[in-house]
């Protein structure tokens, strides 16, 4: 169980800090401490979402796990009702006007769809 963690804080604790990345590894070490301990790891897990709901802004990261390409695209991500609330959270934030809300949601809805076609 350590091994994954160990990559979470790799990638924290770097020069770079690909905002994205820490999320991407965070549920990457959560999925192989699950199946390296599959009964006792909510043990392990209960920490570690402790330390991450203090000390991290847990929507802007899965915000950038959301709108990276690489992720996006190959865990179909669009589907992923959590990430998606996150990212209208953060929108809302960031947001003068509903209006505007509505129209960056579109945009980047847009903007992922056509990616998707172009790459295909």
């Amino acid at each position: 169980i350590i091994e994954p963690l160990y990559e979470v804080l790799r990638v924290v604790d770097g020069d770079r800090r690909p905002i994205g990345l820490v999320y991407a590894k965070l549920e990457a070490a959560k999925k192989k401490i699950r199946e390296v301990l599959p009964r006792h790891a909510h043990l392990v897990l209960d920490v570690v979402e402790d330390r991450w709901d203090r000390q991290t802004s847990r929507d802007l990261h899965m915000t950038a796990y959301y709108l990276h390409p690489a992720y996006h695209y190959v865990h179909e991500l669009a589907y992923e009702d959590d990430l998606m609330a996150a990212f209208t959270r953060i929108v809302e934030r960031l947001s003068r006007s509903p209006v505007q809300v509505a129209d960056a949601i579109d945009e980047a809805s847009l903007g992922l769809s056509s990616s998707i076609q172009t790459n295909t």
